[in-house]
Protein backbone atom coordinates (compact mmCIF):
# COMPACT_ATOMS: atom_id res chain seq x y z
CA UNK A 1 0.00 0.00 0.00
CA UNK A 2 1.79 3.07 -0.72
CA UNK A 3 0.92 6.47 1.39
CA UNK A 4 0.69 9.78 -0.09
CA UNK A 5 1.53 12.59 1.84
CA UNK A 6 -1.02 15.35 2.45
CA UNK A 7 -0.15 18.06 0.68
CA UNK A 8 -0.94 21.63 2.54
CA UNK A 9 -2.28 24.29 -0.32
CA UNK A 10 -4.22 27.96 -0.30
CA UNK A 11 -5.74 26.95 -3.24
CA UNK A 12 -9.46 25.34 -2.75
CA UNK A 13 -8.17 22.94 -5.66
CA UNK A 14 -4.75 22.11 -6.01
CA UNK A 15 -2.45 19.65 -7.78
CA UNK A 16 -0.40 17.03 -5.47
CA UNK A 17 2.12 19.87 -5.47
CA UNK A 18 0.23 22.31 -3.70
CA UNK A 19 0.49 24.16 -6.70
CA UNK A 20 -3.03 25.53 -8.56
CA UNK A 21 -4.36 24.34 -11.57
CA UNK A 22 -3.59 26.81 -14.36
CA UNK A 23 -1.61 27.06 -17.18
CA UNK A 24 0.78 29.24 -18.65
CA UNK A 25 -1.51 30.88 -20.40
CA UNK A 26 -4.01 31.53 -17.71
CA UNK A 27 -6.44 28.99 -18.89
CA UNK A 28 -7.69 26.77 -15.91
CA UNK A 29 -9.30 23.65 -17.37
CA UNK A 30 -8.04 21.21 -14.97
CA UNK A 31 -10.27 23.71 -12.21
CA UNK A 32 -13.09 23.63 -14.37
CA UNK A 33 -13.11 19.81 -14.37
CA UNK A 34 -12.94 19.77 -10.83
CA UNK A 35 -15.20 22.28 -9.85
CA UNK A 36 -18.10 20.66 -12.59
CA UNK A 37 -17.58 17.33 -10.96
CA UNK A 38 -17.62 19.21 -7.18
CA UNK A 39 -20.93 20.81 -8.26
CA UNK A 40 -22.79 17.59 -9.09
CA UNK A 41 -21.51 15.94 -6.45
CA UNK A 42 -22.76 18.67 -3.94
CA UNK A 43 -25.86 18.73 -5.12
CA UNK A 44 -26.90 15.77 -5.17
CA UNK A 45 -25.07 14.73 -1.41
CA UNK A 46 -25.99 18.00 0.26
CA UNK A 47 -29.04 20.43 0.47
CA UNK A 48 -27.85 22.50 -2.30
CA UNK A 49 -31.11 23.39 -4.42
CA UNK A 50 -28.58 24.97 -7.72
CA UNK A 51 -25.25 25.28 -9.11
CA UNK A 52 -23.12 28.49 -8.38
CA UNK A 53 -19.40 29.57 -9.57
CA UNK A 54 -16.34 29.99 -7.57
CA UNK A 55 -17.28 33.99 -8.33
CA UNK A 56 -20.53 33.30 -6.42
CA UNK A 57 -18.15 32.79 -3.48
CA UNK A 58 -16.09 35.61 -3.56
CA UNK A 59 -19.17 37.65 -3.94
CA UNK A 60 -20.47 36.04 -0.74
CA UNK A 61 -17.56 35.87 1.34
CA UNK A 62 -17.99 40.39 0.28
CA UNK A 63 -21.67 40.69 0.93
CA UNK A 64 -21.54 38.36 4.68
CA UNK A 65 -18.28 39.91 5.98
CA UNK A 66 -17.65 43.54 7.56
CA UNK A 67 -16.45 46.07 4.85
CA UNK A 68 -13.18 46.09 6.63
CA UNK A 69 -12.46 42.20 6.79
CA UNK A 70 -14.11 42.02 3.28
CA UNK A 71 -11.41 44.18 1.96
CA UNK A 72 -8.82 42.69 3.49
CA UNK A 73 -10.27 38.95 2.48
CA UNK A 74 -10.58 40.13 -1.12
CA UNK A 75 -7.28 42.44 -1.41
CA UNK A 76 -8.61 45.39 -2.55
CA UNK A 77 -6.57 48.56 -1.23
CA UNK A 78 -9.65 50.74 -0.33
CA UNK A 79 -12.97 49.42 1.21
CA UNK A 80 -14.92 51.48 -1.52
CA UNK A 81 -13.97 49.50 -4.02
CA UNK A 82 -15.46 46.27 -2.25
CA UNK A 83 -18.28 48.32 -1.28
CA UNK A 84 -18.95 49.22 -4.92
CA UNK A 85 -18.78 45.64 -6.78
CA UNK A 86 -19.55 43.28 -3.81
CA UNK A 87 -21.63 44.73 -2.02
CA UNK A 88 -24.92 43.37 -2.61
CA UNK A 89 -27.24 42.16 0.58
CA UNK A 90 -30.03 44.17 0.88
CA UNK A 91 -29.65 46.29 4.18
CA UNK A 92 -33.06 45.88 6.37
CA UNK A 93 -34.68 48.87 7.83
CA UNK A 94 -37.78 49.23 9.80
CA UNK A 95 -40.21 50.76 8.18
CA UNK A 96 -41.65 54.32 9.11
CA UNK A 97 -45.15 54.24 11.59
Amino acid sequence: MSMRKKVLSIWLFHTNRGQPYLKPNGTANGFDSIWQRFMAKALKETNLKERFTEHDLRAKVASETGSEHAKQMLGHSSSEITNRVYRSKAELIRPAK
